[in-house]
């Protein structure tokens, strides 16, 4: 390698996206809203027990309604998020393989060798935070300044947000919050060795 090669390293250095090195932001937007969607179902089944001669029901009713629209909107939502095979269908990324779920955590199971996260298509930064769940240490923060890369052969309409963990191999579950477009949502995840 010249000196010419290290001056233009962050030019030339690629990342390449693999099968258990990254993980797409989509797919953590999708698994929040389809979580909330379950979440509101819940209240709903709740709501429709209250009988109409309780004083509560005129509220139940409203609560109902508005949770229904709120279903809407997420439902609408999801059905707007590419996949990244649609989003960057130029480069045909691997798409990482879910791990089968270990436990009965209502969590989004992720390898702990993810490095990178794929951005929305039309989103240019984002803040990411793992906290470890049990003890809230910080296993992974960036902010709206970490650099954001280009995916090569997608007319730099792909992008990804490489970063580190603070505790390498870290197996558990952890608390993901995104930072993003001016909204702030959080997963639980669960990290697993890759096969």
């Amino acid at each position: 390698m010249s000196c010419e090669d290290d001056d233009n390293n962050n030019t030339n250095e690629e990342i390449e996206l693999t099968a258990t090195n990254y993980i797409y932001e989509g797919d953590l937007r999708t698994f929040y809203l389809e979580s909330e969607i379950n979440r509101l179902n819940g209240h709903i089944e709740e709501w429709m027990q209250i009988p109409d001669s309780d004083p509560g029901y005129n509220q139940a009713q409203e609560n109902i309604a508005a949770a229904n629209d709120q279903i809407d909107l997420h439902e609408t939502e999801i059905a707007g998020i590419l996949s990244p095979a649609e989003a960057f269908s130029i480069i045909n990324p691997i798409i990482p393989p879910i791990p089968p779920s270990p436990s009965p955590c209502i969590c989004f199971n992720v390898y702990n060798s993810i490095r990178n996260i794929v951005l929305l298509p039309g989103t240019d930064q984002l803040s990411l935070t793992i906290r470890d769940y049990e003890t809230e240490t910080i296993i992974v923060s960036t902010n709206n300044n970490s650099p954001v890369e280009i995916i090569p052969n997608t007319q730099n309409s792909g992008r990804f947000q490489p970063f580190q963990f603070e505790q390498p191999g870290f197996n558990g579950q952890a608390t993901l919050t995104i930072q993003s477009d001016g909204q702030t949502y959080s997963i639980l995840l669960d990290f697993q060795e890759p096969e």
